[in-house]
């Protein structure tokens, strides 16, 4: 029996015993233009593809119309239900509040801006058996350059000293066993550390790529402050509590929380805030230094398997055709070859090695992949370039 198979009859069990079988929590803050839009999609994802889950939705303290739109919408939708911040308090602390007001074993986060796309959520739970947690990967990132390059260098430093083994840990798609919450900590940028935290609690955590749209109404609420100087004050405490805590303990309190929450200010007080500000300076050197043409593009970085996943995120019932791996502009590349289902056309699939961006992809017909191949077969190249 497959995966999918094995999920559905849990749902199935416990829409019978009138049990959510998954939480999704949504947070919103000031996204009026967007709240229709993001819960009319989501509703009709569960009710057509995942009955028996709920949603909870959590306004942060909006200072619009956002919280008299959640409260219209929870009227006409029973597997729904709305909370309210009296202020804002930040993305984390409406997460928390949503995991704490939900009894369900599983637990989904997705943002209220509608950059998230719920139609992925079927394939994050399918994902979760025999692990603990699901991480989204934005395949194709809709942000800016700026917003790119600060969170390709955060996940960069986070995933190679806190070891989470994720790229994309920013990501707001994220399905989780409720045994996971324990593992976290009331920390601002909690959204960007639960797999740091789940992986040192001693969770096992994946990632699956996945569909990212741009925005369409509204702005993002991201700042330099929220965005670059809390993750690196937290980053520093995050360190040391991960090196420090008892292995395999979640906490199961709120006391636990409160403690560890108090701990974190002071030293916040002591220490980190004397020197953060250089570490800002450092970074944003870093970053914005003129680079060599082709510096850094020439690791490899993204895996064959990973590679594989984000050409087929498109197709994902297509077949895999040659795979390349070769410079192409100073920039290590994969170039894969994907067959949609029911087409004789190939897709042509080029993906950054380093970075693993979809650089271009382009229809290769029948009549140019046999060319391509008898011309590749004359100089004896092997139809699979993937260094062993």
């Amino acid at each position: 029996m497959t995966r999918a198979a094995n999920f559905l009859i849990e749902v199935e069990t416990r829409v019978m015993n009138h049990e959510p079988s998954f939480a999704v929590v949504v947070p919103f803050f000031n996204e009026e233009r967007n709240v229709r839009a993001v819960c009319g999609e989501l509703r009709g994802i569960l009710e057509t593809m995942l009955p028996g889950g709920e949603v909870i939705l959590v306004d942060d303290g909006s200072t619009d119309k956002t919280w008299a739109k959640l409260e219209e919408i929870a009227l006409t939708w029973p597997q729904c239900r709305v909370f309210h911040l009296s202020e804002n308090q930040g993305q984390s602390a409406a997460l928390l509040l949503g995991f704490d007001k939900s009894v369900a074993p599983i637990l989904v986060t997705m943002d209220g801006d509608g950059q998230s796309d719920p139609r992925d959520i079927e394939k994050l739970l399918v994902k979760l058996e025999g692990v603990d947690m699901v991480v989204g990967a934005r395949v194709v990132r809709q942000d800016s350059w700026l917003r790119r390059k600060i969170s390709w260098i955060a996940n960069s430093i986070r995933s190679e000293l806190l070891g989470d083994g994720v790229s994309d840990a920013g990501c707001a798609l994220k399905v989780f066993r409720r045994d996971v919450v324990g593992a976290f900590i009331p920390i601002r940028t909690l959204y960007s550390f639960m797999p740091a935290l789940a992986v040192a609690a001693g969770f096992r955590v994946i990632e699956e790529p996945v569909n990212h749209r741009p925005r369409k109404n509204g702005t993002s609420k991201y700042t330099v402050r929220s965005f670059l100087l809390l993750p690196i004050l937290d980053f520093i405490g995050l360190e040391w509590f991960r090196t420090r805590r008892c292995p395999g303990r979640a906490m199961r309190s709120l006391d636990e929380h409160l403690a560890i929450e108090t701990l974190g200010e002071e030293l916040y007080r002591r220490a980190v805030r004397r020197w953060a500000a250089a570490i800002c300076l450092i970074g944003f050197g870093l970053m914005l230094a003129p680079r060599k043409q082709g510096e850094g593009r020439t690791t490899q970085k993204i895996s064959l398997h990973r590679a594989e996943r984000i050409a087929l995120h498109d197709f994902p019932k297509g077949r895999l055709g040659s795979v390349q791996l070769s410079m192409r502009d100073d920039r290590l590349t994969w170039t894969i070859d994907v067959q949609p289902p029911a087409s004789a056309d190939l897709r042509e699939i080029e993906i950054d090695a380093a970075d693993g961006h979809v650089i271009a992809a382009r229809v290769e017909t029948a009549e140019e992949e046999a060319l391509e191949a008898a011309v590749e077969d004359q100089h004896g190249h092997p139809r699979r370039l993937v260094p062993q």
